[in-house]
């Protein structure tokens, strides 16, 4: 279905003048009130949050390329990357940027991370996959050190066409062939074809499998525009809310969630934000999500913000959750961060205190 004239111009409006209203510092996407109160396209209320206390420290590393020319863009700052959070040293790790997704006028969230700079971690929700396991289904007050990033998981169990394996449990077999977010014992994260690109070994601790993937070998996939592949929609809807999840050659992360995305707008949006590999998330109003985190004002217990358009909580994970999970972590030890090695047990710090903690250093 189009997207309606006068929900693109209020997300237009709204969310992309917010964009370009700032510098490269970090700043939430705010909704507009049209948007919020759309729901036909799967537009759903997103609170306007606050921006971070403090502007991050200045970054050693620049910002990515733009994705989009200045000559070409849709709208003001479409395709420029800007700070989402730092880590210790003021490393810009997680960076933003909004494009115009491909079909709609509605606006897509672009998260990358800088794989090499952040430890992944798997976390389950107590429904789904639901049961017992090594991880919390939240994110207490003793596990955000260092925290930088979340996203969603991805479909119900029973609909992914694949299982989930956590620290020697699992959940459903892993299926061959089936897409999969991999997690390593060092903290490491890819995405791949599972029985291809990744399989289980003894440095594997995580693995959520869902599907097939959206992008493969830089290509979108082929049936990209037959809708069962990808999911059962809200009312049969092709443009609903959709997020995904990708890696570039070099191996950083990509991210993309939008309001009103069909298959291919989600797949278009990672194929421009580098992914060569990609597969789908979660999709419809209530699930989607990607929280970045400000330590400016508390290192142990950074405060999160939204990065795109949906109507959850920013501290969505502080609460129990009842689907799985990803938390981002800086390998650089904040003022009150812990270190890992390279098996993932906690060692010592520089000066001497050793603390249990998700971070490696």
């Amino acid at each position: 279905m189009a997207v309606s004239a006068a929900v693109a111009a209020a997300v237009t409006g709204a969310v992309w003048a917010h964009h370009s209203s700032g510098s490269a510092s970090a700043q939430p996407l705010a909704g507009s009130a049209a948007l919020r109160n759309s729901a036909k396209h799967g537009a759903g209320a997103s609170a306007v949050t606050p921006p971070p206390a403090a502007a991050p420290a200045p970054h050693l590393d620049p910002l990515q390329a733009p994705l989009v020319a200045p000559a070409s863009r849709a709208f003001p700052n479409e395709g420029q990357w800007r700070v989402l959070a730092t880590d210790s040293r003021g490393e810009p790790v997680v960076q933003g940027t909004l494009l115009r997704a491909a079909g709609t006028s509605a606006p897509v969230a672009i998260a990358w991370i800088k794989e090499s700079a952040a430890r992944f971690e798997l976390h389950p929700g107590y429904a789904q996959p639901g049961g017992s396991w090594s991880q919390p289904d939240m994110l207490p007050r003793d596990r955000r050190d260092g925290l930088i990033a979340t996203w969603n998981g991805g479909f119900l169990m029973g609909d992914s066409q694949g299982g989930f394996y956590l620290d020697g449990k699992q959940y459903g077999p892993l299926v061959p062939g089936v897409a999969a977010e991999v997690f390593r014992r060092d903290g490491s994260f890819t995405v791949g074809v599972w029985g291809r690109d990744v399989k289980l070994d003894s440095d594997v601790v995580g693995v959520r499998q869902q599907r097939q993937l959206m992008i493969d070998g830089g290509r979108i996939a082929g049936d990209i525009d037959s809708l069962f592949t990808w999911g059962v929609t809200d009312g049969g809807a092709t443009y609903v809310r959709r997020s995904g999840v990708g890696v570039t050659a070099g191996g950083d992360v990509v991210f993309a969630l939008g309001p009103t995305m069909s298959p291919r707008s989600l797949a278009t949006a990672l194929q421009q934000a580098g992914a060569v590999r990609a597969m789908e998330l979660d999709i419809n109003i209530s699930w989607p999500s990607f929280m970045a985190y400000d330590a400016s004002a508390n290192p142990g217990d950074p405060r999160p913000y939204k990065w795109g358009d949906y109507p959850r909580s920013a501290e969505r994970y502080f609460s129990h959750s009842a689907r799985d999970f990803v938390a981002v972590y800086a390998r650089a030890a904040g003022a009150q961060g812990g270190c890992v090695d390279a098996s993932g047990a906690p060692r010592s710090r520089p000066g001497g205190d050793t603390i249990v903690s998700p971070l490696a250093c």
